[in-house]
């Protein structure tokens, strides 16, 4: 990977090759931003930067070379210059000092966590998602603090990145302050979250602050194009989709969901039946609801938000064009012609209302039922 392997964000790339060229790296950064922007992979790209053993130099820019030992380590996220921090599962008792974070857990998660950096290594976008992972515990802080106090391989520069800094528990946090007030040579820090108001503000007031922006359509649908094979109909539907997140874009590409989105409308269209519609709207509930958790039946009702955002747009005089739905342009025109009249920010706020009633554990059959009569009630005014 080098730096035009990550899309967009070309004034954030300028300022770290910036800081390497003028041997001004920081000793500690945050970055910030939604999540699927590219975070990890700017600071993962940092770090094998300013490590390369032959850097390409062009006018204000430098890139890693891709070619030497030390870029080749980072490929597999295996240099040891480069340490990750993420949360991990709870071992089988309690912690204790001076243990590796790995000596209590089960051979099947040591070799999941190693699945996971590879996966990562091969496209640092995916997050590393371990199961009953929730917390970055005192115990990943001490170890690298251990490893810290050694020297650093070739006497480059050490990077410690914590993905989902914000999942620190106060215990891991404090310890960690403690090595932020006192920085080392060539060591940075990298803490990256989308939650900066969940950090603790004594830590985010010892960093650099890097805000990483959401991606235009245009940079999502390229790298969707040329990193994916998406075809560019898929690309555009999928970015428009993705409010700026290449990960959500990645996600929405499958057919899976556009299936959920499929579902959920023709739920809807059953729901506005004249007569007789209510049997065989609640069957088709049932049928969509039951192989399905909370999370999936959340994300397919905001894919009917955005459907119905879409036929707003519509209703608003805007072009197919500029709708998100674009593989569903005539059923969106047929449907604001039959029911245009309506408030569709009424029913937006209903299904939102819905998906908080499914994540307080409100069954989720009855959920659907209660939102899509709702939506009846509005749409055959």
């Amino acid at each position: 990977m080098s730096w035009n392997k990550i899309a967009g964000h070309e004034r954030t790339k300028r300022i770290l090759q910036n800081s390497i060229i003028e041997n001004r790296v920081s000793h500690a950064y945050c970055f910030t931003g939604i999540i699927g922007t590219g975070k990890d992979a700017l600071a993962i790209q940092y770090a094998k930067t300013a490590n390369c053993h032959e850097p390409v130099i062009y006018e204000n820019s430098i890139d890693s070379c891709d070619n030497c030992h030390s870029c080749k380590a980072f490929d597999n996220l295996s240099h040891p210059n480069i340490e990750l921090i993420f949360s991990l599962p709870a071992g089988k008792s309690n912690e204790t000092k001076g243990e590796s974070v790995y000596d209590k857990m089960s051979q099947e998660q040591i070799d999941l966590i190693r699945e996971e950096i590879e996966n990562k290594a091969k496209n640092p976008y995916l997050p590393i998602q371990i199961p009953n992972a929730t917390q970055i515990k005192i115990s990943s802080i001490r170890e690298v603090k251990s490893k810290l106090s050694l020297s650093s391989y070739n006497g480059k520069r050490r990077f410690v990145i914590i993905l989902k800094a914000d999942e620190m528990n106060n215990e891991a946090a404090n310890a960690f302050l403690k090595t932020l007030e006192e920085p080392q040579d060539n060591i940075t820090i990298i803490m990256i979250t989308s939650k900066p108001e969940a950090m603790m503000q004594t830590i985010m007031s010892r960093c650099q602050q890097i805000i990483v922006q959401p991606l235009d359509d245009n940079q999502i649908v390229r790298k969707l194009i040329f990193d994916n094979g998406v075809s560019e109909v898929d690309a555009r539907i999928a970015a428009r989709f993705a409010q700026g997140s290449y990960l959500k874009a990645l996600d929405y590409v499958s057919e899976e969901n556009r299936e959920l989105r499929n579902q959920v409308v023709d739920i809807l269209r059953t729901s506005l039946r004249k007569q007789k519609f209510r049997e065989e709207m609640v069957k088709k509930i049932e049928d969509f609801a039951k192989p399905k958790d909370k999370n999936q039946i959340s994300k397919s009702l905001q894919m009917l938000m955005f459907w119905l955002n879409d036929v707003n747009a519509i209703k608003n005089g805007a072009s197919s064009d500029a709708i998100i739905n674009t593989d569903d342009t005539d059923t969106i025109i047929k449907f604001q012609s039959a029911f245009g009249k309506s408030s569709i920010a009424s029913a937006i706020n209903e299904i939102e209302f819905g998906i908080s009633l499914i994540y307080r554990n409100v069954s989720q059959n009855l959920a659907l039922i209660s939102i899509f009569l709702k939506l009846r009630k509005i749409f055959m005014v």
